[in-house]
């Protein structure tokens, strides 16, 4: 009980128990045996006797294990109490009861008793010894084998006094050791964390103002000079990340979270990142996948790249000539779950074998001096271990100086399937008349929304953000509400929680989001909505919404979109924009007037996000980065912007460690689909005002 938390103490009493109940049926089994080669120290009771005892000592370590894992019947420490009193006097009553024998298992006393002091503490290690030398001293009385042998039974007393004392002050040193080295630790973790930190924050400033320096200046000298700054400042980025990533680890702060995934995305993600890596030192990088893995995955996808990078990584920075060769092959395929060896091999240098054994080791690096040619924090591949083996694994190494090295490690995943917006094939019948409450912070999509359900004939109370939804809420009993799930002030969930709390009669609420990952879906159906529905929003979904709730008050179908007059556009590129979209604001409000001011609003929400994004990925600010992305996808979504909304979608999904090495790449594909995307949107406004002119005359 000496300097354990709850949980150690909780750990240590049902390891415990688990020995007793094994150590319990050797003891019976010796015991029996040496009853029956001596005889028991009262012949004419041996049956009855020897088979009562041993009865009650099994069902005593069965019950001790059951207590053990029902703690909220009795607490470890009341039970570590029970034990160390029970356990000596279960083992006085056999060494009465084997008579002759009895020398032979005194020393499972001592076993007992250091036991308890190595497990659990000082405290209780002496109350074990002290009822074990009661116990002991009780069987030398009244047993008359031990009347022949005085100094035997005093020998034993004093090594049950002696060897307890010595073990707990050996105990009490290596206590203090260990909680000086805790605290040695815990105090370079902070210190790791807290200089990594504070180096990161100017380090932000120094890319930010590098990039806008790169990206601005007419003098091709200072965009040389910043280009080398912002090389350097991401290279410095990458040592701080892994001493940040070192101290997280350390702390037991480096779970992520599990998310699906299929193999070609790990394959993608190495290809991208490193592939130019590669072919600047003209190195050939392959990515082979088992074609038998074939269905989704679930797991820590972000630790999972980020040990893929890492080994692939140094298999580039050490291979001068020749490939690097990465392999996801399928070992063992169950029900619901692959068995995968991820492999990582080169033609580089290879490495020593006095030194293989030690590359897991962190700081550790095969060059030492004051002139090293490759560089880096010797951190990687710790993290690495500690990445896989938190996911179950084993990293492995082999290698040969000269030819090459291959890491590779197994992994047993969990098969899943992806999650999909919500979708309605057939029409759904139309319900009137209904108050509804509609809160949405992008303007684009709050205007959609509630033009859509005011041409069903709903009275629709709009306002763009949380706070004035639970404003709303407060003041008005609504029939439907449909909450934005990322608003920038209080998100849908938060506010919907709020709401519920409050109220005994909650209207039904649906989330809107354009979030389509695990995670989000899993929280949003915790909350015990009506709902989610997925953006992009189409009538079919939002009169689905409806009449499931109201289908009673349903009094015509709904039109299909085939009722609708085509619209009479010229081709816009389908890669930037969706016909399919254009026709559902046609469907909502027919009119030139309407259109073009969706299509002006949308430009102009994708202009402004797009500026916020750009910042955020520039920044490598994650938080930011997802929340930009989640409000450009739904905007992008609501005018068609197909191109831009699959980009958006994956920044959403996108981790601090990918978001690192790709920022630029990201921010660059962006740029690019965002100006093809917004001329598209202004050549169709322009066909649509020209169409408008001509119709008027």
């Amino acid at each position: 009980m000496d300097h354990l938390s709850s949980t150690e103490l909780l750990q240590s009493v049902r390891a415990q128990a688990t020995l007793r109940l094994k150590f319990g049926l050797v003891v019976v089994v010796l015991m029996l045996a040496a009853v029956g080669w001596w005889g028991a120290s009262r012949p004419e009771n041996q049956a009855w006797e020897v088979g009562g005892i041993a009865a009650f000592y099994l069902a005593y370590n069965l019950a001790a294990y059951w207590l053990a894992h029902r703690s909220q019947l009795l607490p470890p420490r009341d039970l570590i109490v029970v034990t160390a009193v029970l356990d000596p006097l279960m083992l006085s009553a056999w060494l009465f009861i084997v008579g002759q024998a009895s020398p032979l298992f005194v020393g499972f006393y001592l076993f007992t008793i250091l036991g308890f002091g190595f497990r659990i503490g000082r405290s209780a290690m002496h109350l074990c010894q002290a009822i074990s030398m009661l116990g002991f001293g009780l069987v030398a009385m009244l047993s008359p084998d031990w009347h022949t042998h005085p100094l035997f039974g005093f020998s034993h007393l004093v090594l049950l006094t002696v060897v307890p004392l010595y073990a707990g002050v050996l105990i009490g040193k290596l206590q203090d050791a260990r909680e000086v080295a805790e605290r040695a630790n815990q105090a370079k973790s902070q210190l790791l964390a807290k200089v990594s930190h504070e180096l990161r924050t100017p380090l932000t400033g120094i890319v930010s103002t590098a990039s806008l320096i790169e990206a601005k200046s007419p003098d091709p000298i200072s965009v040389g000079r910043a280009h080398s700054i912002i090389e350097l400042a991401m290279g410095l980025d990458l040592e701080i990340k892994q001493l940040l990533d070192l101290s997280r680890i350390e702390a037991g702060r480096d779970r992520g979270q599990d998310v699906a995934f299929q193999a070609s995305q790990l394959a993608g993600h190495i290809l991208r990142t490193l592939s130019p890596v590669a072919a600047a030192k003209s190195l050939a990088l392959r990515v082979t996948t088992d074609p038998a893995i074939s269905v989704p995955m679930l797991s820590d996808l972000q630790s999972l790249n980020s040990v893929l990078l890492n080994l692939v990584g140094n298999a580039v920075k050490f291979t001068d000539a020749g490939s690097v060769v990465v392999r996801l092959d399928l070992v063992e395929q169950e029900a619901d779950a692959y068995r995968i060896r991820f492999s990582v091999e080169d033609t580089g240098i290879g490495i020593a074998p006095e030194f293989v054994s030690r590359v897991f080791e962190p700081f550790f690096q095969v060059e030492t001096g004051s002139v090293r040619k490759y560089g880096g924090t010797g951190l990687g591949m710790s993290i690495a271990m500690a990445h896989v083996r938190r996911m179950g694994g084993e990293l492995q190494v082999a290698s040969i100086p000269g030819e090459g090295t291959r890491f590779w490690f197994e992994l047993r995943l969990q098969t899943t399937t992806m999650p999909e917006a919500a979708t309605t094939n057939a029409a759904a019948k139309i319900v009137r008349g209904k108050w509804i409450l509609v809160a949405d912070d992008n303007r684009t999509n709050l205007l959609l929304i509630a033009q859509m359900l005011e041409s069903d004939g709903h009275s629709v109370v709009a306002v763009e953000s949380g706070e004035a939804a639970l404003e709303a809420l407060a003041s008005a009993d609504f029939d439907l509400v449909f909450l934005d799930f990322n608003m920038h002030d209080i998100d849908g969930a938060s506010v919907y929680e709020t709401y519920r709390f409050g109220r005994l009669d909650a209207a039904p609420t649906y989330f809107v989001t354009a979030d389509t990952s695990v995670v989000t879906a899993q929280r949003l159906e915790s909350l015990g909505a009506a709902g989610v529905i997925y953006k992009p929003v189409t009538f079919d979904k939002l009169r689905a919404a409806v009449s499931g709730l109201f289908g009673e008050d349903a009094d015509e179908e709904a039109p299909t979109a085939t009722q609708r007059p085509a619209p009479h556009l010229r081709p816009i590129p389908v890669e930037y924009l969706d016909p399919s979209a254009i026709a559902t604001l046609r469907e909502v409000r027919d009119t030139p007037e309407f259109l073009r001011r969706m299509i002006a609003e949308g430009t102009a929400d994708i202009e402004r996000i797009d500026q916020a994004l750009s910042l955020a990925l520039m920044t490598r600010e994650l938080t930011a980065v997802h929340r930009q992305a989640h409000a450009l996808r739904g905007v992008s979504l609501s005018v068609g912007a197909v191109r831009v909304a699959a980009l958006a979608d994956r920044l959403m999904k996108i981790g601090q460690r990918e978001l690192e090495d790709t920022a630029d790449e990201r921010m660059a594909d962006l740029r690019k689909s965002v100006d093809l995307s917004l001329a598209a949107l202004e050549s169709l406004g322009e066909t649509i005002r020209t169409q408008g002119t001509a119709n008027a005359g």
